[in-house]
């Protein structure tokens, strides 16, 4: 039986990753065979008396410290071998479901390094509006803390038949946290790791709930210092053309939350406000779907009563 050196010094970066994680979330590792792209389940832990209970999930994957990746980043898609694209890995990276980070660990100097990806929406939004990219590079520890977090660059790869050819180098920042063994057995550490993560997950969860209805709206932090508070944000808007699915999402997802809306102005009464919106409502499926015809049909009886 053997092992390759260099997997083995892979596999110790994850035990280290999981017993830091493990201090203030839980930390479920992904079993090799079942290894999409993460290579741990987590969760944040609340404190309440002497009980702990997970209330906000989120994936990482973990590298090792080097100046590999310090300079090419972590690497996504790209051609195996074979001349096959891994297409898969880049959509798995754009993924809107669970919030997820990068962790870069330090075997001897004992930390973790903990980044946001929050930047990816940039490649599921088509930013540079030339595709899908071969390969996406996220790039750890660029920008400096000083300097705004954008979109990145593309750079020309080699031609190859029928495949798009551009390599998307992603910066990712600063990590948002550092976080050494002793400050893993520190409680009160502990908590302000929590309270410095959560903005960021909390970040991550509110752009997937406007990428699954359809708004081409998103947020990243445009600047990250290493264990300060998130307080510079920016927006990204993205429109898309008459006939696209996106835009369909978004026409439906307006007329459930017009009738949700308008059934809240027939509560409190409000005629006047319900009949602004009978212009806005002859361009929204409203019939679409029983509930929110049904709504817009009473509140505008109710207005017009």
């Amino acid at each position: 039986m053997q092992r390759l050196f260099s997997y083995r010094q892979g596999d110790r970066a994850e035990y280290l990753a999981q017993y830091i994680l493990s201090a203030f979330a839980i930390s479920v590792p992904v079993p090799r065979q079942e290894d999409v792209g993460s290579d741990f389940h987590c969760s944040l832990l609340k404190r309440e008396s002497n009980n702990l209970r997970p209330y906000l999930p989120f994936n990482i994957q973990v590298k090792s410290y080097g100046d590999s990746v310090r300079t090419e980043g972590i690497a996504f898609g790209g051609i195996t071998d074979r001349g096959n694209w891994r297409n898969h890995e880049i959509e798995q990276l754009c993924q809107a479901d669970t919030p997820f980070l990068i962790g870069i660990v330090n075997k001897e100097r004992q930390w973790l390094d903990v980044f946001s990806t929050i930047t990816r929406y940039f490649v599921r939004y088509n930013w540079h509006q030339k595709g899908t990219p071969r390969q996406v590079n996220l790039i750890p520890y660029q920008p400096n803390e000083d300097q705004d977090l954008g979109c990145g660059a593309l750079e020309d790869l080699e031609e190859k038949a029928n495949m798009p050819r551009m390599l998307w180098k992603l910066p990712i920042g600063q990590p948002v946290l550092r976080i050494t063994i002793e400050d893993s057995e520190n409680t009160e550490t502990c908590e302000q790791i929590k309270h410095l993560l959560e903005p960021h997950l909390r970040m991550d969860q509110e752009n997937a709930v406007f990428a699954r209805i359809g708004l081409g709206y998103f947020n990243w932090p445009l600047r990250i210092r290493t264990g300060q508070p998130l307080h510079h944000g920016a927006v990204g808007l993205v429109s898309p053309p008459f006939d696209a699915q996106m835009l369909q999402g978004q026409i439906l997802s307006m007329a459930r939350m017009a009738g949700s809306l308008l059934k809240s102005y027939q509560i409190k009464g409000m005629k006047r406000e319900i009949l602004d919106w009978e212009q806005v409502l002859r361009q929204l499926p409203t019939g679409a779907d029983e509930v929110i015809s049904r709504s817009v049909q009473e509140a505008l009886q109710f207005a017009h009563s």
